[in-house]
């Protein structure tokens, strides 16, 4: 039998493009290295799957050409893929402006996809591993071990490095190089940033709402906004993945990467500090006034890196003192030695060049018949349910060019 199209991958993207392709009357085959589909989804949002968000700009997207998914994301974006969702029977819920599924399970994702699959008569095989795709005339032979299938378009969406207990090993990119494709660079992105500071060993397991800017040989790259997790090893948390790519891109260069912190974004004037030291800090000591705004362990590092005993009376302290301490707060200096690998990344950033694929159909510019989808490609967003809408994007894009054949 030759398929219409085989699909390499059983993520969100390899799904998307599954149903796609079937709902058009094509014949369609999955290929899915682990031995259940959509693994990697089960994982998101802490398990209850971040789908989308109604928020979107120039901002949410990087690689080497930013601006790539913007025109696909027009065709189909967050509003399509909840009608996508709604039309196999799965409602979703929106928590401003982030929407999951109505039941707050990721498994519910999961199994809305696999069964529509199943309704739609897609063929999918687990615990199989492509190793060689080749193309001989309109044909694309793939061989899996002793299996080996046909079909005339072939769809690569393979996920990329990140995590690869959840099924990212980075298969696929050794496909696309094969079949004369440019790889990029890969490197994890959303992921936690290490430091070789002591001070994190007494932090770890503090949060607080923290202001971060990422500097980069001492000039500012990127900046961010929420609740910042210390670690033993540094920092991390939403925020800190968000601004994380900047940071790991410029390490990767040898280049001197600092974060630096405000530990209290509404931006406390010297004059309330002294107000509230005059009102209330005469007969605590310098750790107890802090703390009265301040996280306990935050308060005790800030005057231990500004050499002022804790224990001192806040009474002595002097003006040039709480100038120090409003100073620390407002600029908590991070200076970043390294990150968290692939193995605790949420997504790679990275992957094959867009400028091999023809942007509106994801078509490989060198085989006709040959698609993308997923985090494969060289398109990686932030946090809030933009790597998602990505596989869903890019997945209904390459499955809607697929046309059926007779068998």
């Amino acid at each position: 039998m030759k398929y219409d199209v085989i699909i390499v991958g059983g993520g969100a993207s390899g799904m998307t493009a599954a149903i796609t392709a079937a709902r058009r009357g094509c014949s369609v085959l999955v290929l899915e290295r682990m031995d259940k589909p959509g693994k990697k989804i089960l994982a998101t949002g802490n398990g209850r799957c971040n789908l989308t968000n109604s928020y979107l700009d120039q901002d949410c997207y990087r690689g080497e050409k930013p601006g790539f998914p913007y025109s696909m994301l027009e065709v189909f974006g967050a509003a399509e893929t909840l009608d996508f969702f709604q039309s196999m029977g799965m409602l979703t819920t929106n928590l401003g402006g982030y929407y999951y599924p109505a039941s707050m399970q990721a498994s519910t994702v999961v199994d809305t996809l696999t069964g529509e699959m199943r309704q739609l008569g897609v063929h999918m095989k687990t615990g199989t591993e492509v190793k060689r795709i080749q193309k001989k005339k309109d044909t694309f032979h793939v061989t899996c071990g002793t299996d080996k299938y046909q079909g005339r378009n072939i769809i690569l969406a393979a996920g990329g490095t990140a995590q690869e207990k959840l099924g990212s090993n980075g298969s696929g990119y050794a496909l696309a190089k094969a079949m004369g494709h440019t790889v990029t660079d890969i490197f994890p992105a959303l992921a936690a940033l290490e430091s070789g500071e002591k001070f994190f060993k007494h932090l770890a397991g503090v949060r607080n709402v923290c202001a971060l800017s990422v500097y980069v040989n001492g000039q500012k790259t990127a900046e961010q906004k929420g609740e910042v997790q210390f670690a033993k090893y540094g920092i991390s948390g939403i925020p800190v993945f968000q601004i994380s790519r900047y940071a790991i891109d410029a390490l990767r260069k040898k280049k001197k990467v600092e974060v630096i912190l405000n530990l209290m974004p509404e931006q406390i004037t010297l004059k309330e500090l002294m107000d509230y030291f005059r009102k209330v800090g005469y007969y605590k000591t310098a750790e107890e006034f802090l703390q009265g705004f301040l996280n306990k362990k935050l308060a005790f590092t800030v005057l231990s890196r500004i050499k002022i005993r804790p224990e001192r009376s806040a009474a002595d302290l002097t003006q040039k003192e709480l100038r120090q301490i409003r100073s620390m707060i407002q600029k908590f200096p991070v200076p970043v030695s390294g990150y968290k690998g692939f193995d605790m990344a949420q997504v790679t950033a990275g992957g094959v060049s867009v400028r091999e694929v023809i942007e509106g159909t994801l078509e490989s510019k060198i085989h006709r018949g040959l698609y993308f989808a997923g985090e494969l490609l060289d398109v990686d967003g932030t946090c809030g349910g933009y790597n998602l809408q990505w596989a869903f994007t890019s997945g209904y894009i390459s499955g809607n060019q697929i046309e059926a054949g007779n068998q």
